[in-house]
């Protein structure tokens, strides 16, 4: 299996002893969510634009104003659904390559290497947010929604087209295109079939209105939104100001080259199961998270733990406290302990197993993770079926699906609470 799932490996933990030796991980590659289009469905597309652009009423031409969209003035293009629950839903595995030579010359607007291109001359042209840890299952129950990142007109629609791509090629993908006020246009790609936007081409949006939901649809490794800028010439615009790139910064909360974030922290009842692609012998296919928040004394507890943006030297304290607040397993955990070939990746995740004491202590355990001067909690309980305090998880997760609300990413500026901790 090509991606997510071949850099396996296994290592024995006691149930008592401190350990930071996960027993399996998942790492995100460049090539895990990307995209390419051949320069004729490049062309097609802007021919089907411009037809478009044509036929707009005259009340769009008169938005045409500005010379270029305002510094500091996009909007963050996902938004998460009602139906998640996490710290984030995301991670970056591509920039714009700002390097035209090809292949294997690439260069972002950093002048770091997180692009590509290929033999055939293309140089990736967007930014690609990808789905994690979880990206075929929040895809199918459409946990992140693609919004608008600038208020304009719909120019350009396409929808219908197979949704569960997991190689490069040249199928058609669903995608919205929007026009603003400066005749820029933002290319919303990948979208899953079906979920666009029921307003048609000529229709206005506003900045934040929903267009879509994430998918994998034309030449697409995994799910992801592609995310484009073109000028009014047809030019690429990167809208990220970095050291290879000298044109102002274009997004209204300026993004950092590197976020090391942890996207989940989770207890399970086995091993969660991740898939190679949303496809198995012709049949739709998803990761299987086997969640759970209630265990009986003795049972085995996995933990499980996804980032994006992990490097080397970024440590990790994780304990696992009981009802008391006592630590009952404490470890520390560094990217750079486990001997990988890269210093960092745009997407991980990790997995340790612990067996519960026989007579561990009924009532409400927390797992813990401190990382980059965040913490982040879990609750679970520990109790036969009568004495699980169910009702007080239920509680704290409704206190929690409220802080997430107001601190999840792009709900800026940010509460205290929200800085010093998280809560799934």
């Amino acid at each position: 299996m090509r991606r997510l799932l071949f850099f396996l490996f296994s290592g024995v933990l006691s149930s008592v002893a401190l350990a930071d030796a996960p027993t399996h991980h998942w790492l995100v590659q460049s090539d895990d969510f990307a995209d390419e289009m051949s320069p004729i469905r490049r062309a097609d597309i802007e021919r089907m634009l411009l037809r478009n652009r044509l036929l707009l009423p005259r009340h769009v031409e008169a938005m045409v104003l500005p010379a270029q969209i305002a510094p500091a003035s996009l909007q963050w293009p996902l938004a998460a659904n009602a139906n998640f629950i996490g710290f984030d839903y995301h991670g970056i595995s591509n920039f714009v390559d700002h390097d035209a030579r090809f292949p294997g010359f690439v260069t972002d607007y950093s002048c770091g290497t997180r692009s590509y291109d290929n033999a055939a001359g293309y140089n990736h042209a967007g930014t690609d947010y990808f789905l994690w840890p979880y990206p075929w299952l929040m895809m199918d129950q459409q946990q992140v929604a693609i919004v608008a990142a600038a208020p304009g007109v719909i120019v350009g629609k396409s929808d219908g087209n197979f949704d569960r791509s997991c190689a490069m090629g040249n199928a058609e993908w669903n995608a919205v295109y929007v026009q603003h006020a400066d005749n820029t246009v933002a290319w919303y790609g990948h979208m899953k079939s079906g979920s666009l936007t029921n307003k048609l081409i000529g229709a206005n949006v506003a900045a934040g209105e929903l267009l879509g939901f994430v998918g994998s649809s034309g030449s697409s490794t995994a799910p992801h939104l592609h995310f484009e800028l073109h000028a009014v010439n047809g030019d690429i615009i990167d809208p990220r100001h970095g050291q290879c790139n000298a044109s102002a910064d274009l997004w209204a909360v300026m993004q950092p080259y590197e976020e090391p974030t942890i996207n989940a922290l989770s207890t399970h009842s086995v091993e969660p199961e991740f898939v190679a692609c949303g496809v198995a012998n012709g049949q739709p296919e998803e990761e299987n998270p086997a969640y759970q928040d209630a265990f009986e004394p003795g049972a085995t507890l996995w933990v499980f733990a996804a980032y994006h943006d992990q490097r080397n030297g970024e440590i990790t304290h994780f304990s696992i406290q009981r009802p008391d607040h006592s630590i009952w397993q404490a470890w520390d955990f560094d990217l750079a302990s486990e001997g990988l070939p890269k210093p960092f990746y745009s997407g991980t995740g990790w997995d340790w197993s612990y067996v519960l004491p026989a007579d561990a202590p009924l009532g409400m355990w927390t797992l813990n993770a401190e990382f980059q001067g965040q913490t982040y909690t879990h609750a679970f309980t520990v109790g036969s079926s009568k004495s699980r305090d169910l009702a007080a998880v239920a509680a704290e997760r409704a206190r929690i699906a409220v802080l997430l609300a107001r601190c999840r990413g792009g709900n800026l500026p940010l509460s205290a609470d929200c800085i010093s901790t998280r809560h799934p």
